[in-house]
């Protein structure tokens, strides 16, 4: 009985000793790194040639300093990005973030491939470091679908250097000082094009013309979907701009390159573009010592002293799909693509400005004229109204069209916006 005894202790024993040894077998593995999750960005700046190098260091410098999650870059050409977005959801194909342009966001939110950034960035935290414009660009009925990477307004540039040698005293503030400033030019020299207005692409057109009919008070869209382009306030806005083209202050066939191009020999005194436009006439010849004789931002004039100047909202958004293998790694990604001190290496690198409240109130930013004066015209910026819909660019084909039927006499501005009021409401979806 002794011996029994004896044994079973020992058995005992030799058990707590075995569960010990388990149990801290079982801790060495619990304390091994955890294996990173592959997470696929995919858009187009990284195929750009000026950006490359800072789109692999940004990258870089996440990926070895995270045990998170691991990025990895899949790009195409801006024309072709969109088309690749959606054959690569369709198919099941790796897709977590995605850098999409503004005008993309209501095709790939009908398609219902978004994850709400609300459940996943947070309201709060997305209301604390980013304005009431930024988030509104990428809100779809309620759902914050999209947050800007990098985001400003088609504004208005002008060259100093014309103005003054035509006699123009001061930067145009309101619509009829624009067209003083105009008509002063076109009497100066007559191969100078006064407003290099982009009058031949329908993207263009629509979105710059979309400015200025809410600079007279008029809309195409409403909030609520319904067609208004046929309104008061945007026949006097279409005949004002009809007669800009009758004095000879704007041409036809021009794209917005033509008018880049011309700007830089000095052939344009005002043209529309985005906050790229200083940079684009760098590449176009203009020399750096040059740059501020030649180009600089302006507001677009209002037509009563005291209202708001209108842009149209232009930028890059940042998305995350649905079909994402990690939303929440996924969401800290784009933390930290917006962040104060990456967002401002990219600001360096690439001009394109921030848009985290705190990177916007640096010092490197606000040193800037030129992004300190572009960020001043974004403030009042509101997106383009075809862009609330899946079928952007066929709404847009049809208002340019109307309004290229009035710039050459084809049509009256008021049988112009008749016209398009029909044609929309027969394409609205």
């Amino acid at each position: 009985m002794k011996k029994i005894k004896i044994l079973v202790s020992s058995l005992l024993i030799l058990s707590i000793f075995a569960g010990v040894g388990c149990s801290s077998k079982a801790d060495e593995v619990s304390n091994e790194p955890e294996e990173k999750t592959n997470l696929v960005w995919a858009g187009w700046s990284g195929e750009e040639e000026a950006n490359k190098e800072i789109i692999k260091e940004i990258i870089d410098t996440y990926n070895t300093s995270t045990d998170g999650s691991e990025i990895s870059w899949v790009g195409w050409p801006w024309a072709n990005t969109l088309q690749q977005l959606i054959i690569r959801t369709q198919s099941d194909q790796d897709l977590d973030v995605a850098q999409v342009d503004m005008a993309w966001l209501a095709t790939l939110a009908k398609m219902d491939v978004l994850v709400d950034l609300n459940e996943v960035l947070g309201e709060d935290w997305m209301k604390q470091n980013l304005s009431d414009a930024a988030l509104n660009s990428g809100n779809i009925d309620g759902k914050q679908l999209a947050v800007p990477w990098t985001q400003a307004s088609i504004g208005m540039v002008y060259n100093p250097t014309i103005l003054k040698s035509a006699g123009v005293d001061k930067v145009p503030e309101t619509v009829d000082e624009f067209e003083d400033a105009l008509k002063k030019i076109k009497e100066y020299d007559k191969d100078i094009i006064p407003y290099a207005a982009a009058t031949k692409e329908a993207g263009s057109i629509a979105k710059d013309v979309n400015a200025w009919f809410w600079t007279f008070g008029g809309q195409y869209i409403d909030d609520t979907g319904k067609v208004v382009i046929n309104s008061e306030a945007n026949e006097k806005a279409l005949t004002w701009y009809k007669g800009l083209k009758d004095n000879g202050y704007i041409a036809m066939d021009l794209t917005r390159f033509d008018a880049r191009q011309l700007f830089a020999q000095n052939k344009v005194a005002f043209y529309d573009d985005a906050i790229l436009a200083r940079g684009i006439a760098k590449s176009n010849g203009v020399s750096e010592d040059d740059l501020d004789e030649i180009i600089k931002p302006m507001e677009r004039p209002v037509l009563n002293g005291g209202d708001k100047p209108q842009s149209t909202l232009w930028g890059h958004q940042l998305v995350i799909f649905k079909s994402a293998k990690d939303k929440e790694k996924a969401g800290d990604f784009i933390k930290y693509l917006i962040s104060e001190e990456t967002s401002i290496k990219y600001f360096e690198a690439s001009g394109s400005v921030p848009v985290m409240k705190s990177a916007i109130n640096s010092e490197k930013v606000n040193n800037d004229n030129w992004s300190s004066e572009w960020l001043k015209i974004t403030e009042t910026g509101k997106k383009a109204e075809t862009q609330k819909f899946e079928n952007d660019s066929q709404l847009a084909t049809i208002i340019t069209e109307e309004i290229q039927n009035t710039l050459l006499g084809a049509k009256t501005p008021k049988k112009a916006l008749e016209d398009a009021q029909i044609r929309l409401e027969q394409n609205i979806n």
